[in-house]
């Protein structure tokens, strides 16, 4: 606060306090207090856009991406299996996905479930790592558009020639997360081979009995061999799927091979127009899901 000395008409002098300061200090503060807040605002926004969830639209494509690795064998037999890799975390909370590949070696085509799009500052996803890393070609199929990326999703790896794929968002009404199927035809020696990868929705019994079903039938129109895969959040007495597994021509290979006494599962293969040569399931704790995997030939060649 400043003063200054005023002068009387009888000559004496008096101080008087200047409030002139006043409002520059309270006017400094208040600058301060705004650019905070605007901060805070500014922070609240870009984390709120960030951490929307915006569903990915269909895509289609004639490859995959990456180049397989030469091999010499011929068989009239594949090996598939579905996993739900946990985005790479084991049930110790560790993220490795050299754990997850070492599952996947020997396989002919994979579905992939909870694949995690490139991190910040990164543009390979777990599928590309994977399939580098294993000598496969890839396709990551995001659900998600999350934090400025693709951030979540399914995929898949082979070892065949890829003729077709189709990525398929189903409709959301009820549920937090978008979910979708990737519709493919793989060449084969033995001739052309459509498979289904999809993983439900697992917070609402409404929403998965939809996608159930609208999978369900796209897997019996197809024309055979015709292969569905994927983590379908419910387990063999949901009535859609009870319906599905007693559908003339559909078959369970882990069923088949071993019998009925297997453990409950929600993870599922089911072929038709294809003979169970082998099947399995594969626990190792690289995952919150085992590894299911079958060997199937097409009947023709029975």
């Amino acid at each position: 606060m400043k003063s200054k000395m005023l002068a009387t008409s009888n000559g004496a002098q008096i101080r008087v306090d200047s409030p002139a300061v006043r409002p520059r200090i309270f006017s400094g503060r208040t600058r301060r207090i705004t650019m905070v807040l605007a901060a805070i605002t500014l922070t609240a926004c870009v984390v709120w856009t960030g951490s929307e969830r915006i569903p990915e639209g269909p895509a289609m494509g004639t490859a995959f991406d990456g180049e397989n690795l030469p091999s010499t064998e011929s068989s009239s037999k594949i090996r598939v299996a579905t996993f739900n890799i946990h985005g790479g975390k084991g049930v110790d909370g560790v993220r490795d996905l050299n754990r997850i590949a070492v599952e996947l070696q020997g396989m002919d085509f994979v579905g992939l479930n909870e694949v995690h799009g490139g991190e910040l500052g990164e543009t390979s996803d777990q599928a590309e790592k994977l399939g580098r890393q294993l000598g496969l070609s890839w396709l990551f199929a995001p659900t998600e558009h999350r934090w400025w990326r693709s951030k979540f999703g399914n995929g898949a790896l082979t070892s065949l020639n890829v003729s077709s794929w189709q990525r398929i968002p189903f409709p959301r009404q009820y549920a937090k997360s978008y979910r979708n199927l990737v519709l493919l035809r793989l060449d084969h020696e033995t001739g052309p081979i459509h498979l289904v990868v999809t993983h439900l929705d697992r917070s609402d019994d409404r929403e998965r009995t939809a996608q159930l079903t609208a999978a369900a039938s796209l897997f019996l129109s197809l024309a055979e061999p015709a292969v569905l895969m994927g983590d379908f959040n419910t387990s063999a007495d949901d009535p859609v799927l009870a319906r599905l597994l007693s559908t003339p021509g559909v078959h369970d290979p882990l069923v088949e091979v071993h019998g009925k006494e297997v453990p409950k599962r929600i993870d599922w293969i089911l072929v038709r127009g294809c003979r169970s040569v082998d099947a399995g399931l594969v626990n190792t704790g690289a995952s919150d899901h085992p590894m299911l995997w079958a060997e199937i030939e097409p009947e023709s060649l029975r």
